[in-house]
């Protein structure tokens, strides 16, 4: 009957069309039934039962394989009960053989032990899936955590994660903990290079760029791409420590070029007075680059 309902697909409008709390349960009273009418042999008729519970931890929720338990036990007092009241149900057996029993007991346990063995060669099959799954899992973090933080284009920091690192600077300046400057640097005539040689060597100029003026910075600073051409670098210390820092970017940076192009920046400096908020701060330094723009480019001017 239970066959004929699952092929036919009318266990479909079940929340488990598999019926498994059906099937199993009509398992464990088969095996119970076996062992009333089995007489000496009936101790190998629990076998079984190890097997069904096995394939239960695979489809049950703990409320069901409560239930299974139950089943189980209540059934089997039930079995016993009637065994010892109406010893006539049970059908005779003869003579039992003690190489009878252990056939038996030889052919029951190799049943069982080979379902069990399915059944653990499909637990290593899901243990190895979930680490599997978990490494994928611990990859994919990693990779939004790098990339919530790195520009894709160049591979260094972003604005974000430099706008955390400036607020931190600022927070630990103004307890007067460690004194730090920021520069904004904009590659010079960068809308010239994308409107002549194309946008594909003004992202070729872009990754250059932060390639060249990281390799040259101090294992403290901190360089980012803050949009578009513009960079910004973190320098702690005080407001003198910059200018050789700067001073090694422009010497590497002259001498590379983007399709014969040389490349050239300009830079706005301001360091960081105690209480000064983030915004003032970048906004001082943003002045001061218009001031080096404005000076000729290729150069920096430092703002008080």
């Amino acid at each position: 009957m239970g066959y004929a309902a699952l092929r036919s697909g009318w266990t479909e409008r079940f929340h488990d069309p598999s019926i498994s709390v059906w099937q199993l349960s009509m398992g464990v009273l088969a095996v119970n039934w076996g062992y009333l009418i089995c007489g000496p042999m009936r101790t190998s008729a629990l076998f079984p039962l190890m097997v069904i519970f096995a394939f239960g931890a695979f489809a049950l929720r703990w409320r069901q394989i409560a239930f299974l338990t139950v089943l189980a036990l209540s059934s089997l007092v039930a079995a016993v009960v009637m065994r010892a009241l109406y010893p006539q149900w049970v059908p005779a057996q003869g003579e039992i053989t003690a190489l009878r029993v252990d056939i038996n007991n030889l052919l029951m346990l190799s049943v069982a032990l080979t379902a069990l063995a399915v059944i653990a060669a499909r637990l290593s099959g899901l243990r190895q899936k979930l680490r599997d799954q978990r490494k994928a899992l611990v990859h994919a973090l990693a990779e939004v955590e790098r990339l919530a933080v790195t520009d894709e284009l160049t591979g260094i920091a972003n604005r974000r994660s430099m706008q955390l690192l400036t607020d931190r600077s600022v927070a630990l300046s103004s307890r007067k903990l460690t004194p730090f400057s920021v520069a904004i640097l904009d590659i010079d005539h960068f809308k010239a290079v994308n409107d002549d040689l194309g946008h594909a060597a003004g992202d070729a100029a872009l990754t250059a760029f932060a390639h060249l003026a990281s390799a040259k910075l101090r294992n403290t600073d901190m360089l980012g791409r803050w949009g578009g051409e513009e960079f910004l670098l973190v320098l702690p210390g005080g407001p003198d420590g910059f200018g050789c820092v700067l001073d090694r970017i422009r010497a590497v940076v002259r001498n590379s070029c983007v399709d014969a192009r040389p490349l050239t920046f300009s830079a706005g400096v301001a360091h960081h007075r105690p209480g000064e908020t983030t915004d003032a701060l970048l906004a001082r330094a943003d002045l001061a680059l218009y001031e080096a723009k404005g000076a000729g480019r290729d150069r920096y001017v430092a703002v008080d």
